[in-house]
């Protein structure tokens, strides 16, 4: 993400439209709700897929769990002076997706003054879960 706006004026359609990770736009995510609890999509297409047909490669599973972890930040640090980078991210992966899109909610667990903790679950269009993750995030200076 690109340096962020005040806390105050941070909105969904700010959020996607100043995402210029490359890979976050080749994945095609979209955060549809932002804050201690967020939800991002992503949508099923050749772009995420793995080697076997039908599957969504592990590496875009990951990214999408720690993009929506990333997400649930968003308002517990002082973003015109400090960034967060991740520090640690553990996912289990349950099982493939049968129908898309793909939906990540994170949750906040954790606000302490440099660490941040967030819950992640990947779920597909019919709510089955695919994979769970934790994160952890250091708050640091911007350069």
């Amino acid at each position: 993400m690109r340096r962020m706006a005040q806390s105050d004026d941070i909105t969904v359609e700010w959020l996607n439209e100043n995402d210029k990770t490359p890979l976050h736009a080749h994945m095609g995510l979209r955060i549809l709700e932002h804050g201690p609890h967020t939800i991002v999509t992503m949508e099923l297409s050749e772009a995420v897929r793995g080697q076997a047909e039908g599957s969504v490669h592990g590496g875009m599973l990951a990214t999408l769990a720690d993009m929506a972890s990333a997400v649930a930040l968003v308002g517990a640090y002082d973003a015109d002076s400090d960034m967060t980078v991740t520090t640690d991210m553990h996912i289990r992966y349950y099982r493939q997706p049968r129908a898309g899109p793909l939906t990540a909610k994170a949750e906040l667990v954790h606000k302490g003054r440099r660490i941040l903790s967030c819950e992640c679950a990947v779920e597909d269009a019919e709510g089955r879960v695919l994979t769970r993750s934790t994160a952890t995030y250091m708050i640091v200076p911007q350069r």
